[in-house]
C-alpha cells in the first residue's frame, strides 16, 4: 500500500518540479518498494511513541533519511550509479541525503502517522479475506517480476555503456597516437587509425541503435526518470547516451 502511495508522491513532486509527468519509480509499475519498507519500519520502531508528535518527527526524519542513505549506497555499489545528488544542497552528506529533505521526511511521517495510517490500517483489516490474500500474492508476483526485468535491464544498460566506452577509448586512442608522433611515423599511425575509424563508428552506431530500441526501454526510462543519474565506471558513455536520447526526443 504505501509503496503506490510513495510512487504516488514522486510522481507528483516530480510533476510539479518539472512540469512533465514523469513514472518516477525505481519499478515500472506503480510501486516505490523503499517507501514500503520505510513505513515498515517506521511502524515498527515508532507505533509505541505516537502519541508524540516531537519523537515522531524525529523519529521519521532518521529513519527516513537512514533508509534514504543506505538505499542510495546500495544502488552505487551493486549498479555503479547514483541515482540522486543532493550534493549542491547544505548540509548533505555524501549527496545522499540533506538536512532539506530530511526535515521534510519527519514532517511526513508525522502526517502519514496521524491522517493516513489509521484509514491504511481499515483498508487492509478490510482486505483480511481470502480475496484479498489472493490480491497481495497477486500484486507480490507481479512486483517481483517487475524486480528481475528492472535489474536485468541495469546490468545490460552497464554493458552497453562499456561497450560505448570502448568504442569511444579507441577513437581517442588512435587520435591521441597521430598527436603524439611526427614525420613519416604519424602518417603511418594516421593511416592505422583511419582503417580502424569506420569499423569504430559502425560499432558505435550498432551501439546507439541498440539503446534506443524498443527492448531497452526500461534503461531509457530511468534516465529520464532520474536525469541526475551519473555511472562512475562510465561516465563520458552515460553523458553520450544522454544526448543521444535528447536527439531521438528532438
Amino acid at each position: 500500500m504505501y509503496s503506490f502511495l510513495g510512487w504516488c508522491l514522486e510522481v507528483c513532486f516530480c510533476t510539479v518540479d518539472t512540469g512533465k509527468l514523469v513514472n518516477r519509480g525505481f519499478l515500472n509499475g506503480p510501486m516505490c518498494p523503499i517507501y514500503g519498507f520505510g513505513m515498515s519500519a517506521v511502524l515498527a520502531v515508532l507505533t509505541p511513541v505516537q502519541s508524540s508528535t516531537l519523537a515522531l518527527f524525529l523519529g521519521g526524519m532518521v529513519l527516513a533519511s537512514a533508509l534514504e542513505l543506505a538505499g542510495g549506497w546500495a544502488l552505487k555499489k551493486l549498479f555503479h550509479t547514483t541515482w540522486w545528488d543532493y550534493s549542491d544542497q547544505p548540509f548533505n552528506l555524501g549527496g545522499y541525503i540533506c538536512l532539506k529533505f530530511s526535515l521534510a521526511w519527519g514532517v511526513c511521517i508525522v502526517a502519514v502517522m496521524r491522517g493516513i495510517q489509521p484509514l491504511v490500517h481499515r483498508l487492509v483489516q478490510a482486505l483480511n479475506s481470502t480475496p484479498g490474500r489472493a490480491l497481495a500474492v497477486v500484486a507480490g508476483v507481479a512486483l517481483l517480476c517487475d524486480i528481475v526485468v528492472t535489474v536485468q535491464a541495469l546490468i545490460r544498460l552497464d554493458r552497453d555503456l562499456g561497450a560505448i566506452s570502448d568504442v569511444a577509448r579507441l577513437l581517442r586512442d588512435g587520435s591521441d597516437a597521430v598527436s603524439e608522433r611526427l614525420g613519416t611515423a604519424a602518417l603511418r599511425v594516421d593511416a592505422q587509425v583511419d582503417e580502424r575509424r569506420p569499423a569504430a563508428e559502425a560499432r558505435l552506431d550498432i551501439a546507439r541503435a541498440e539503446m534506443l530500441d524498443r527492448r531497452n526501454y526500461v534503461a531509457r526510462r530511468l534516465m529520464r526518470a532520474f536525469p541526475q543519474m551519473k555511472n562512475h565506471r562510465y561516465e563520458a558513455a552515460m553523458e553520450q547516451l544522454k544526448d543521444w536520447l535528447k536527439e531521438k526526443k528532438g
